[in-house]
């Protein structure tokens, strides 16, 4: 995982390939993605992000991609 640009998922299910929350970071720059599939700046998740490292899983931008977002 580069620190440059990286993607995690909150409570995800590998198995029904859904999570919670699914986040991407690119150089600065912290976006969710919505139930839609798009997505959308949220710079205040760079706030929480850390010290979360229990809380999520890092996952791939073909993970991130592909998981049905449930709320």
């Amino acid at each position: 995982m580069s620190r440059d640009k990286f993607w995690f998922a909150y409570e995800l299910n590998r198995e029904k390939n859904e999570a919670e929350r699914v986040y991407r970071y690119n150089k600065g720059l912290m976006e969710r993605k919505n139930q839609d599939g798009s997505w959308v700046e949220e710079p205040e998740q760079c706030c929480i992000f850390f010290g979360e490292e229990m809380d999520y899983e890092e996952i791939t931008e073909d993970e991130a991609n592909s998981l049905k977002v449930v709320i």
